[in-house]
């Protein structure tokens, strides 16, 4: 990306307010020169970024100084998706009101919250749904800064305590802290694995948090994160049925807790892959032998799959324009799957009522 910079400067497509603008956003150097908080190596991370800049400049062949183009590549957040200066200037909230989705090449902004006109807007720099201590760890080591918002104050995530009372009155502070360390260890093991070696370990997690799941609720970090990395790989093997039970109780018990606007755009995707889950039991009817594995859990509640396919798509569908806009991408994806369907354009909400329900008692009923 610097590169890319650098080179259109050069060739003079680059205008110079962009440039400016680019110039403008903070770059930590001093913090990175000094950072204590990496066990004496940060200078480590310096070193690297002027090795980094004497390739880009090798390379590109361009007139800047070593040290602007080591501090340009300082301000490169590693887990960035593109420049924005404008979207960068943004600050961070653990209870943001806007959050960023991208759409090919352009980003938009969605609002969360009911926003007054001249009112500030602030994105999450991390994911919100970690308790206080996880959210404060990158922020401090990546951002530089120390949240002292009011969720981070009270030690709160979306809301809620990080250590209700019924948790507190089982586990000490550490004991929580090393079920979600072990938790996350699990699943960063399960990321680069096959789907079938996957489930292995994220069954070890599951297991690690069922002798106390009367007392850790199923919204509280990593759970969902586990369970939802379950449902891809359950997906990934045609084990329908079975990624149905998890998605039904993400759902009804975990996204509307962590994400209590309707219009949320992760909500909604959720609730899109939890109709899609249903499409492939309703109208694919894959022929793989672990299709149907599951499938008795789900038939005494006798479940119309068409009206409940129905009623997930026209609340997706009535969420896209708040969440990601009528031209989004993710629109114009629900919408080739919603012709297919042959839906039609309204009415599903009306009558799904009595699917929900039963819905709702299998998620509450089944056992993970």
């Amino acid at each position: 990306m610097v590169m890319q910079l650098l080179l259109r400067k050069r060739a003079k497509s680059l205008p110079e307010e962009d440039w400016q603008d680019f110039l403008n956003l903070q770059a930590h150097i001093e913090d990175i020169k000094n950072d204590s908080a990496r066990n004496g190596k940060g200078s480590d991370k310096w070193q690297d970024l002027a090795l980094m800049s004497q390739a880009t400049l090798e390379y590109s062949q361009v007139t800047e100084s070593s040290d602007l183009v080591q501090s340009m590549i300082a301000r490169f957040d590693p887990l960035g998706t593109c420049v924005s200066t404008t979207a960068s200037k943004m600050n961070h909230s653990c209870n943001p009101n806007c959050t960023v989705i991208f759409s090919g090449a352009s980003l938009s902004l969605r609002s969360l919250q009911s926003i007054p006109a001249g009112g500030e807007l602030t994105q999450s720099y991390v994911d919100q749904t970690m308790p206080t201590s996880r959210r404060r760890q990158p922020l401090r080591s990546v951002y530089y800064f120390d949240c002292t918002c009011d969720y981070c104050n009270s030690a709160c995530t979306c809301g809620l305590p990080d250590l209700p009372d019924f948790l507190k009155s089982r586990l000490t502070p550490d004991e929580v802290l090393n079920f979600e360390m072990e938790g996350m260890r699990l699943y960063s093991l399960s990321e680069k694995a096959s789907p079938l070696e996957q489930m292995g370990l994220l069954g070890q997690a599951m297991d690690l948090f069922h002798p106390i799941k009367d007392i850790y609720p199923l919204w509280r970090y990593p759970w969902p994160t586990i369970r939802h990395a379950i449902i891809l790989a359950q997906m990934a093997l045609e084990h329908w049925h079975e990624a149905l039970g998890l998605a039904l109780k993400g759902y009804f018990f975990i996204e509307p807790v962590l994400y209590p606007i309707t219009w949320n755009p992760l909500r909604t995707m959720r609730t899109f892959l939890l109709a899609k889950i249903m499409i492939e039991i309703q109208y694919n009817k894959s022929q793989s032998q672990d299709a149907g594995r599951g499938s008795e859990n789900f038939d005494k509640y006798h479940i119309n799959w068409a009206v409940a396919i129905g009623g997930l798509m026209a609340e997706v569908q009535a969420a896209i324009p708040k969440g990601f806009g009528i031209d989004s991408g993710f629109a114009r994806e629900f919408e080739k799957l919603r012709r297919e369907l042959t839906l039609g354009d309204g009415g599903w909400i009306s009558i799904w009522g009595q699917e929900r329900e039963k819905l709702e008692k299998a998620a509450q009923e089944l056992v993970d």
